[in-house]
């Protein structure tokens, strides 16, 4: 494949398990990434500052990397050429990165071989965060103390994988089993995000009984998460999972329907109107888009998508036609992103238009 680069018991905020688990695809050595992280209880993602010699100019076989869009963990592959699960078509090279301009661009960043960043917590003890998609990243030029603390303890996975299976579609399904919840003001959420932050969000009811998720990517590495959510005060309880790789449906190489690239170069990005509601608080958008051109429903899927803080998404299905979607009950001072995602059927490629913020 070508390359195309261009110029917060449930109380507490637990996804902060500690330590490290192996990951068995992957390197036993840790990789030298130079990756920080602050303690931030009670968010739902986390910020992760890098320096600039951890965005490449050139991707390497087999090696571990995150593609980061607009500031923002979209998908973590380890790259293959003859891989056609792993579509990256076009990013900014780091020797070219404009640190003030990173929420405008696309890059790739190395990733530590552990998917996880060790840290020395407010209380003088080690922590861990594992890194997942929709996290936020921030490059610098130099990171003068990256966060690489000593004896390190095991990371305890909080959601528990049971199994894992592929489908006569190619897609694959993971079984996995959620925490009990006794707590009568608390809801539990199974969630499972995949390359281009595509969402799968499963409500349990409160047992432990286990929930399955379909429809996931080949050989492919998911964010497993279980969302707690007060239902009086609205706060939310992130538990992560140290990412986890799908199985490998051996998926036959297939003609795409699409060319990724010159999709983006010819497809117009959405455009959004924006009002606020007076009464309810909220802004309301209508996003708009413009006719996908060759656009065959039995091959291809179209999306708006829209990603605002904590990782909440709502997704809109549209045909390629041309027209316009609504999305409400945006809060007025938060920033959303708004992308269309065209998805090749048969292959799973994605590519991601992305238009203004709302």
């Amino acid at each position: 494949m070508k390359i195309q680069t261009s110029g917060t018991t449930l109380m507490n905020k637990l996804k902060y398990f500690i330590g490290i688990t192996a990951i068995s695809f992957l390197m036993a050595i840790p990789a030298s990434a130079h990756w920080s992280v602050t303690e931030r209880v009670g968010q739902s993602t986390k910020d992760f500052t890098i320096s600039r010699d951890e965005v490449v100019d050139n991707l390497e076989s087999n090696k571990l990397y995150a593609l980061v869009e607009y500031g923002v963990i979209a998908k973590v592959f380890v790259w293959n050429e003859k891989d056609p699960s792993n579509f990256v078509t076009t990013y900014t090279p780091g020797s070219l990165l404009p640190l003030d301009l990173l929420e405008e661009l696309v890059f790739v960043a190395k990733m530590p071989d552990s998917l996880t960043v060790s840290y020395t917590k407010e209380d003088g003890s080690v922590g861990v965060e594992p890194i997942n998609h929709g996290d936020a990243i921030t490059v610098v030029e130099v990171l003068d103390q990256p966060n690489s603390p000593s004896n390190v303890p095991t990371y305890v996975n909080p959601t528990e994988i049971i199994s894992s299976s592929t489908n006569a579609d190619y897609s694959t399904t993971l079984v996995l089993k959620p925490i009990e919840n006794t707590d009568p003001n608390k809801t539990v959420e199974v969630q499972v995000i995949s390359q281009g932050l595509s969402y799968t969000s499963i409500a349990t009811d409160n047992s432990s009984n286990p929930i399955s998720i379909n429809n996931l990517p080949s050989d492919s590495l998911v964010t497993i998460q279980q969302v707690i959510r007060d239902v009086q005060t609205s706060e939310e309880t992130v538990l992560q999972n140290i990412l986890t790789r799908t199985p490998d449906a051996q998926i036959p190489l297939v003609d795409n329907a699409r060319d990724v690239v010159s999709d983006k170069k010819e497809i117009a990005a959405p455009t959004s109107v924006v009002t606020v509601n007076s009464d309810s608080g909220s802004r309301s958008a209508i996003v708009s888009f413009q006719p996908i051109n060759n656009f065959d429903l039995t091959r291809t899927s179209a999306s708006i998508i829209v990603v605002g803080p904590g990782g909440s998404t709502t997704s809109v299905g549209v045909d390629g036609y041309g027209g316009s979607v609504n999305i409400n009950d945006l809060a007025l001072d938060s920033r959303y992103t708004v992308s269309m995602v065209i998805r090749d059927l048969a292959s799973g490629e994605e590519t991601i238009i992305r238009g203004a913020n709302l």
